[in-house]
């Protein structure tokens, strides 16, 4: 096995991708859940620059990722295209390495649009169990925050009427989430985006 700059490039892109990735894991530290738990007063601003700051480390390991995995895609393939010379059979199809590389990035794009909508439609259903939680146990006013009801609509997807007021439209969402009716309050506003 011979020793290949492309190769050592490709691993080190990766663990370069693997590191960034790494640092774009947590958002929160410990010391600042347990700031939230306890009630004191933290830093949003600090935090939310934090939170683009490991957006773009997320973008960055993706990108180092990327690259070291395309680079150890092509040396595979000049492998297979050397290993059975130009009349091999293992060489075979090989001829133009970008169009592999294409179909396999291809392959790859429709796995993660497949897996994205899996996690979504996941997520949603586990955001809607704890908000029915907290609604339920809690007791939770969910006419109190009327962009939550219209999130809660939107993900079980039910239909919004021209007619519709917050106190109706939640109506419809407690009754979609199977939890009981809202204690009297006096708000008969609309969330935002009802008309």
């Amino acid at each position: 096995m011979q020793a290949s700059p492309i190769k050592v490039i490709a691993l080190c892109s990766c663990m370069l991708g693997v590191f960034f990735l790494f640092k774009s894991v947590s958002i929160k530290t410990p010391k600042y859940v347990l700031h939230e738990l306890l009630s004191f007063k933290v830093n949003k601003s600090r935090f939310f620059r934090r939170y683009i700051g490991q957006q773009l480390d997320a973008l960055i390991g993706f990108l180092f990722l990327t690259v070291g995995f395309v680079l150890q895609i092509y040396l595979e393939i000049q492998g297979l295209h050397e290993q059975g010379g130009d009349r091999g059979p293992a060489s075979r199809g090989f001829e133009s390495w970008w169009i592999v590389i294409g179909v396999t990035v291809a392959v790859l794009l429709m796995i993660v649009f497949v897996l994205a909508r899996i996690t979504r439609y996941f997520g949603g259903k586990i955001f809607v169990e704890h908000v029915r939680f907290m609604v339920v146990t809690h007791g939770y006013p969910l006419e109190s925050d009327g962009a939550l009801v219209l999130e809660l609509g939107s993900i079980m997807r039910i239909e919004r009427d021209e007619e519709d007021t917050l106190e109706s439209y939640s109506k419809k969402v407690r009754a979609k989430m199977k939890v009981g009716a809202a204690l009297p309050t006096s708000g008969k506003g609309r969330p935002p985006g009802l008309r």
